[in-house]
């Protein structure tokens, strides 16, 4: 490296929220539905931990491990915030080859229109 390199300044990293909205602005419903879906994931996997650990038998207990579920999940929402920005735009992928292999189905169909018209 050369003193000239070193003296240049390197562009500020954007925050964490900066890239998650860019992530937002870029895949929308997307990006909204890997975080929920993320979300709900994490709420579950936590529950069904506390309830194997505690076996609740009322009605009052199961939802106590909900609740403890989800204060357990809101612990990780650095790392899914970090895992939607790592995931999205494969799911991105996934969605648009599913989306490409069923429109062509979908112009097959005749337009009704048409066989009015012979």
């Amino acid at each position: 490296m050369s003193a000239r390199d070193e003296s240049m300044p390197r562009p500020a990293k954007p925050s964490l929220r900066q890239r998650l909205s860019a992530l937002f602005e870029a895949y929308g419903s997307i990006a909204i539905v890997t975080y929920l879906a993320l979300s709900v994931l994490t709420i579950l996997a936590f529950s069904i931990a506390i309830w194997a650990g505690l076996k609740p038998s009322t009605e009052t207990g199961v939802l106590g491990v909900i609740l403890a579920g989800w204060v357990l999940a809101k612990t990780t929402v650095p790392l899914r915030i970090l895992a939607t920005l790592a995931l999205t735009p494969g799911v991105a992928v996934i969605v648009a080859r599913f989306r490409r292999t069923r429109a062509p189905v979908a112009a097959e169909v005749a337009d009704p229109r048409d066989a009015d018209a012979q």
